[in-house]
């Protein structure tokens, strides 16, 4: 498993993942195949993963281990489900196939973790996503930010608005500068309820003399 985050939950960012919709991109779905499945920490290797696919099915082959315990070696199948889209196509799911709380799950996911031995979704094993662990105020500076840097920006808020990207419709633009504007305002907000609630009222007396 991942590791724990400051609300004392595992995020989903710190586990390993396998994503139905990158392989279908890939064209690694079709029957037959076989291919490898990595991942890195920090530039170096941190797991890997060999991936066999099946008639409406991956098998997954790996080893995993746990603290103190003799590595075992691992074969899990996932079944694949697919969905008509609106507009034509089909769209992949994983099918998670693990028993949780002594009940199958099922549950269609584009996503599946590695927790403690399997891989299965965020669901059965609680995890949460990074930024549900954050405070209020930090979470709609990440917003404002991230918005900044889509449109070619620093993310930093002391700079100008970043100007429109070339190719970008105005409404478009138009609409993203709202949602940043918004963002920043509900961030001073937060921050100044944040600073009134849990800051001593001496020290800000102090500070303010």
């Amino acid at each position: 498993m991942g590791r724990w985050a400051g609300g004392g939950r595992t995020t989903c960012e710190s586990c390993k993942s396998i994503d139905v919709r990158s392989w279908h991109r890939a064209g690694r779905l079709s029957e037959g195949q076989s291919f490898l499945c990595s991942w890195s920490c920090n530039g170096e290797p941190s797991g890997k993963i060999s991936v066999r696919t099946e008639q409406e099915r991956v098998v997954l082959s790996y080893k995993c281990h746990r603290y103190g315990s003799d590595w075992k070696s691992i074969e899990q199948r996932i079944p694949i489900v697919w969905t008509a889209c609106r507009y034509g196509g089909r769209r992949p799911w994983f099918e998670c196939s693990v028993y949780s709380n002594g009940r199958y799950c099922g549950r269609r996911v584009a996503k599946l973790y590695l927790g403690d031995e399997l891989f299965a979704c965020r669901r059965c094993f609680q995890l949460v996503y990074a930024s549900q662990q954050e405070r209020p105020h930090y979470r709609a500076l990440s917003q404002a930010q991230n918005l900044r840097v889509r449109l070619g920006g620093s993310g930093s808020l002391d700079e100008p608005f970043p100007p429109k990207p070339k190719g970008m419709h105005w409404k478009t633009y138009e609409r993203l500068e709202l949602r940043a504007d918004a963002a920043e305002q509900r961030c001073d907000s937060l921050a100044m309820q944040f600073w009134a609630r849990y800051v001593p009222k001496k020290r800000r007396l102090g500070r303010s003399r």
